[in-house]
């Protein structure tokens, strides 16, 4: 039995994913931002509630990756939603995929992303695309490794904080 495991989130997992959420992005951008736009940002953008409403919707599936049956892991689509520069017919965003730091550097995230990009096909996506804070050096070069290539940018917000995100796709085809 391998001790890696990934699953589909179901809306059990509503209170995971938004302690998952909030603590691998404090773990990414803490350092960046005034605790006070963190606090913000996490209590709107990672509330159980808002957890619980995605898993609900059918366009927003989602996966849990577990290391020895303990989460440390998860990515969640949006279908059909893209931004101005997303090309395709059918796009899924891969609005979140997260690992905890903890569990970063022996594979995982590449595990993690082949189920995302397995899913958005299975879904019917012909493009999978993000956002990706332009000063994430580590993400970006995973994303590179991924396949990704840059398509353009937009603007994300941290409670006051505005900053400047680059979206990236890969092609599904």
């Amino acid at each position: 039995m391998s001790l890696v495991h990934i699953r589909p989130a179901v809306l059990e997992d509503a209170e995971l994913l938004a302690g998952l959420g909030a603590c691998t992005f404090r773990e990414t951008f803490e350092a960046i931002c005034s605790p006070q736009d963190l606090a913000s940002f996490l209590a709107t953008a990672y509330s159980e509630a808002l957890q619980r409403d995605e898993l609900a919707n059918p366009t927003r599936p989602g996966l849990v990756l577990e290391i020895a049956g303990v989460p440390v892991g998860f990515a969640q689509l949006r279908l059909g939603h893209r931004e101005p520069c997303v090309p395709g017919q059918s796009p899924a965003e891969l609005q979140r995929i997260y690992l905890l730091r903890s569990a970063q550097g022996g594979g995982h995230g590449t595990t993690l992303m082949a189920a995302s990009v397995a899913l958005a096909r299975s879904r019917g996506a012909d493009l999978l695309w993000l956002g990706v804070w332009e000063h994430n050096d580590r993400a970006l070069a995973f994303y590179g490794r991924s396949g990704f290539r840059e398509a353009g940018d937009h603007i994300f917000t941290i409670g006051q904080q505005v900053d400047r995100d680059l979206i990236l796709v890969k092609e599904l085809f």
